[in-house]
């Protein structure tokens, strides 16, 4: 601390130039003594972090405000504009969740509605071949007993056999591309519904999130500070 006020000045504005030393560092600094406190809200400092971090803001000849008033309520802007547009995001996903689970019901019905119609075709195919079989034992002898049941499924069956087990066997086929079709549809949306899920849980969990600088300014400070460093060097 035998350090002058002129030397500490000098090491701030070079921390700020070269981005070693954000807003968060300032205010941490502000809290170690009083006359880092003092030296750290020097407006030259926030002028220049004002220029850095909100290179859009405008600064007026009749602001009345320090720069670090100002940055302040840049800051709490930025804040606000970045919690809504987070919120934005959590709605869109959860939007999506809820489009991708209907189209799972609506997948599931589908297939409920297939694997039934397969089953009363399967079911039905039996019986004809039944049918089918009674009347070709119709033709040799038998005994009585045997030969009367066979002739009893034979005349009760009131459609062309032969013409209806065709039908039956294509639908059956048909409705087993239908439940693959729909089974494979099933695990793509699936696939899709976990996927937002796993967005949504790290669009909502963001433990000590940062609302300051976005990625592309803190990486143009970064390399105006290299710059710096080079030029001080020379």
């Amino acid at each position: 601390m035998s350090l002058p006020d002129e030397l500490w000045r000098w090491i701030l504005e070079l921390g700020v130039n070269t981005s070693c030393l954000t807003y968060k560092d300032l205010c941490c600094i502000s809290m170690s003594c009083r006359r880092l406190n003092r030296l750290s809200k020097e407006d030259v400092l926030w002028s220049k972090l004002l220029s850095f971090d909100f290179p859009a803001h405008v600064s007026s000849s009749t602001d009345r405000q320090s720069p670090k008033s100002i940055y302040q309520i840049r800051f709490e802007k930025d804040k606000v504009k970045k919690l809504l547009a987070e919120r934005r995001a959590v709605l869109r996903i959860e939007s999506r969740i809820h489009e991708h689970t209907r189209k799972l019901h609506e997948i599931e019905g589908r297939l409920v509605d297939e694997n039934e119609k397969l089953k009363a075709a399967i079911d039905e195919l039996k019986g004809l071949r039944r049918v089918k079989e009674a009347s070709t034992a119709l033709k040799v002898w038998q005994p009585e007993i045997i030969h009367s049941r066979q002739k009893q499924i034979v005349e009760n069956c009131s459609v062309p056999v032969g013409f209806r087990i065709n039908a039956l066997e294509m639908e059956i086929k048909l409705c087993k591309q239908h439940i693959s079709g729909f089974l494979r549809a099933r695990k793509d949306e699936n696939n899709r519904l976990e996927a937002a899920k796993e967005r949504l849980s790290k669009v909502k969990y963001h433990p000590l999130q940062s609302f300051g600088l976005d990625d592309e300014s803190r990486n143009s400070r970064k390399s105006t500070g290299k710059n710096l460093k080079r030029v001080k060097h020379v």
